[in-house]
């Protein structure tokens, strides 16, 4: 006893430590509980005298109570560490009352169950059925269980096993599995016909960066930590924080108002932690959780707005132009009605009602694992001739059966090609189940995604591959980045996925060598985009759906056909095709044409596999959902080669993930598919771009990379800092074009210049053929292999810097202090201005590249 009293106190005063010191440094509630500390505290409950003993963290309260208040609130749900040590405990205080026939002094059996139930599945569900084998309190579990949709595979073939044991346990188990079948776990999830509540106006533009700063990225899995981070680099909205404490202090509900593009830029999941942690009310028994919210915006960014619906935030596309702060909002979700200040109507756009029943459901946490749990337990039904009625999943409500097979593009094609249902082909607007194939994940977002993999009970990977990166913080890392490395690692090799090391490579670089052109997968990147199959980069939660079970809900969008004709001039890169995308649909339907739709490129044969992905990348910044380019026979020795590269891997015999996509890869070269789309499919536009008018390099001003400019527009801008590399400019080709360029002459002693391979091997081939030498002796900085300054996390440029990157995007306080510029355009432009010092003419930039580029 006295060991068990001095590591239960030892534990307490810890946690009183911490919790102190947090509330003192940012007023914020103490970390959620360890499996250490949750074990402790179930042995401390075996300790006598509790009940005479007190302790003050922030108020005096009796040990029994405070051990339980901590067991019941601050332990995570799911499957973590914790959750497994909460669970078994429980279940040992319950097996242990049963076998000593005497309660335990500070919790009963039937407190140690609601307990159980009140982790709503996951690690509590294993042991509810352990339970029930051991016919403990076995008909208050299979009520628990009715409501229970966090159910593993695992633990449901053992209830199967179980029916077959004896009649007792099979009457009970066909009753929970019609339960199941007929979802009734579902009978509570609803939306109110109205929500009221007063407007926190924001501006147009407010990106996923603003809302989850890239310099703060170490903290996002601390998720009311990383909200006090909001607004960082974004001037006119520094004072939200302060905005919104004035508005909840005359106890108004708070509705997040926006103008266009609300969180445009990357995908990361803690963007919507952020309006969570701004908007919702907290989860009771769920530490540092909140739910619900509004979002209202003129337009929202596709990936930001499938996000804020996984985590079941409603958002409202409406025009906001005259609503401003303070306004008094009615949502009328019947009459699809927004009434601001009892006075002006706007039509509201809402999504689909599939998706409206997810966000009914608290998100896709809960959702997806009822929609698996209710198909499994209707094959159960099915098999035992037990009658659910004409009960149908939610999916299967979707499928649209048409008359006449209608006519397809290239997107829907792919997608149509993996349906789950049989159906082949797809509507925009249509919601499917679809195999995917795939999942990719980088180290900023993957804590996230391996958390959210964790709350919703996640075992081995469901998906054929996962691809874990290490390349936004493999560049000078902490000791917490590296012990995150660790982490990411051992948790994806566990389960069956490929961990690259730090330095091997971007994760779009890499992971792409696993596509076929066939495929749907996702990414937890918004750079997540594929030069064949189509790919649709999601938040961590959705990535962790798909880790799960290897397909997710997916509603067709439009596509958006870009066709370039003619023959490209000789200096014109894809770097500025890119732009063209920017400056042609300017021309003609407008830039937000692309908006939360796909952008089919036609007329791009000419262009190598690593061209073609940047085009595809590039539709990220269009706020496009995905890109595709038609696959050909560069495409098929494209996949050769990577078949080779699989097969050279150290873990090709040893991890899933890649035995997997050898074979996947096999197969398809034994018959490949090669997908076009017929010629009468249906697009929300057609914009064409002729090549032969674009006579000069295009690059994207400060500060959005649809600022596009001719190169002769910004020509002379002198240079701070000039950055070659990422995933879309730090390829062989554009690394060695731009070593080319720079050979023979010495960079200015004011400029810095780095150069970021996109993976080991191109790293290499640049010491092999040259390259290397020819950087450094004109004075660049080349880097270990990775994202380097793109995401503006580990690099960044000096306050009032002027730069040049051939990174993806150039928001401001992206890569370095808000009063920095940054202008982005191709490696040879950019190796150009290296040799310059600034940003060159369209006759410099001839005389410096084509005289190594003829």
């Amino acid at each position: 006893m006295g060991n068990r009293f001095e590591n239960l106190m030892d534990v307490l005063n810890d946690y009183k430590q911490r919790a102190e010191k947090r509330k003192d440094i940012h007023g914020l509630d103490p970390r959620p509980l360890s499996k250490v500390e949750v074990e402790v505290l179930i042995e401390g409950l075996k300790v006598d005298g509790l009940k005479e003993k007190s302790l003050i963290i922030f108020e005096e309260e009796r040990l029994d109570k405070l051990i339980l208040g901590l067991l019941s609130e601050e332990v995570k749900r799911g499957t973590f560490p914790s959750s497994h040590a909460k669970a078994e405990g429980l279940a040992g205080i319950i097996i242990e009352a049963k076998l000593r026939e005497k309660e335990n002094e500070y919790l009963s059996s039937e407190a140690a169950l609601d307990l159980l139930a009140d982790m709503k599945g996951g690690a509590a569900a294993s042991q509810l059925i352990n339970l029930f084998a051991k016919e403990i309190l076995k008909n208050q579990i299979i009520e628990i269980l009715k409501n229970t949709v966090l159910v593993t595979k695992k633990d449901f073939n053992y209830l199967i096993d179980l029916a077959e044991e004896n009649p007792y346990f099979k009457e009970k188990i066909d009753e929970l599995m019609l339960c199941w079948a007929r979802r009734d776990f579902a009978s509570d999830w609803g939306l109110n016909d109205q929500y009221t509540g007063v407007s926190l106006r924001v501006g147009d533009n407010i990106t996923t960066g603003h809302l989850s700063p890239s310099k703060n990225a170490d903290s996002r899995t601390d998720q009311p930590l990383h909200a006090q981070f909001v607004m960082d680099g974004r001037e006119d909205e520094e004072d939200l924080l302060e905005r919104l404490a004035d508005l909840k202090r005359k106890k108004y509900t708070v509705i997040f108002t926006a103008g266009k593009a609300l969180g445009e830029g990357s995908s990361r999941k803690s963007a919507t932690y952020t309006m969570q942690q701004l908007l919702g009310e907290p989860v009771e028994g769920e530490p540092e959780k909140k739910e619900g919210g509004i979002a209202a915006a003129k337009s929202f960014a596709p990936i930001f707005k499938e996000s804020l619906i996984a985590s079941g935030i409603l958002p409202l596309e409406v025009d906001t132009t005259e609503i401003n702060e303070g306004d008094q909002l009615t949502v009328d979700l019947v009459n699809n009605k927004l009434l601001v200040n009892d006075d002006l109507k706007l039509d509201i756009k809402l999504p689909i009602d599939y998706k409206m029943k997810k966000i009914a459901a608290g998100g896709m946490k809960y959702f997806d694992a009822g929609n698996e749990l209710q198909r499994m337990a209707m094959n159960y039904c099915d098999d035992n001739e037990i009658d659910y009625g004409d009960i149908k999943t939610p999916a299967e409500k979707n499928i649209i059966i048409e008359d006449i097979k209608p006519p397809q593009t290239l997107a829907q094609k792919i997608v149509a090609y993996n349906r789950i249902d049989g159906k082949d082909t797809i509507l925009p607007g249509e919601t499917a189940q679809v195999k995917m194939r795939g999942a990719f994940s980088q180290d900023t977002t993957g804590p996230m995604t391996m958390d959210e993999y964790q709350s919703m009970a996640g075992e081995d990977f469901g998906a054929e591959f996962v691809v874990q990166s290490l390349c936004h913080t493999g560049e000078c890392p902490s000791s917490e980045d590296r012990n995150n490395h660790k982490f990411l690692s051992n948790f994806v090799t566990k389960r069956g996925g490929v961990s690259l090391e730090t330095g091997e490579g971007i994760i779009h670089t890499i992971g792409n060598r696993f596509i076929l052109p066939t495929d749907v997968i996702v990414g937890g990147d918004s750079h997540t985009r594929t030069p064949r199959g189509v790919s649709f980069p999601a938040a961590s939660d959705i990535v962790a759906g798909v880790m799960k079970y290897g397909k997710q809900d997916l509603t067709m969008d439009e596509s958006v056909k870009v066709v370039f004709t003619g023959q490209a001039n000789k200096g014109i890169t894809a770097r500025d095709l890119v732009s063209a995308l920017v400056v042609y649909a300017g021309k003609t339907v407008g830039k937000d044409v692309y908006n939360g739709r796909i952008i089919e490129m036609e007329g791009l044969d000419f262009l190598s596999s690593d061209e073609r992905y940047i085009m595809t990348n590039a539709v990220a910044e269009r706020s496009a959902s995905a890109g595709v380019v038609p696959s050909d026979q560069v495409t098929i020795e494209t996949i050769k080669d990577n078949l080779k590269y699989l097969k050279s891997r150290d873990d090709a015999e040893s991890s899933p993930s890649v035995k997997n996509t050898i074979k996947a890869i096999e197969e398809y070269l034994d018959d490949p598919v090669l997908f076009n789309a017929d010629e009468d499919a249906e697009y929300a536009a057609v914009i064409e771009i002729p090549l032969e008018e674009i006579n000069e390099p295009l690059v994207a001003k400060p500060h959005h990379p649809d600022n596009v400019a001719s190169l002769s527009e910004v020509q002379g801008e002198k240079l701070d800092e000039i950055y070659i590399g990422s995933c879309v400019g730090g390829d062989l080709k554009s690394i060695k074009e731009a070593a080319e360029i720079i050979s023979g002459h010495k960079i200015p002693h004011d400029v810095n210049v780095v150069v970021g391979p996109a993976s080991r091997d191109i790293y290499q081939e640049l010491i092999v053929d040259g390259s290397m030498i020819k950087l450094t002796e004109a004075g660049a900085t080349v880097i270990m292999p990775g994202c380097g300054l793109c995401m503006g996390n580990k690099r960044r440029i000096g306050s009032g810097a002027t730069a040049l990157t051939t990174t993806t995007r150039n928001y401001k306080a992206r890569i370095g202090p808000a009063d920095s510029r940054t202008f982005l355009g191709s490696a040879q432009v950019a190796g150009c201005a290296a040799v310059l010092g600034r940003i060159p003419s369209l006759e410099e930039y001839k005389e410096l590249y084509l005289k190594v580029k003829p």
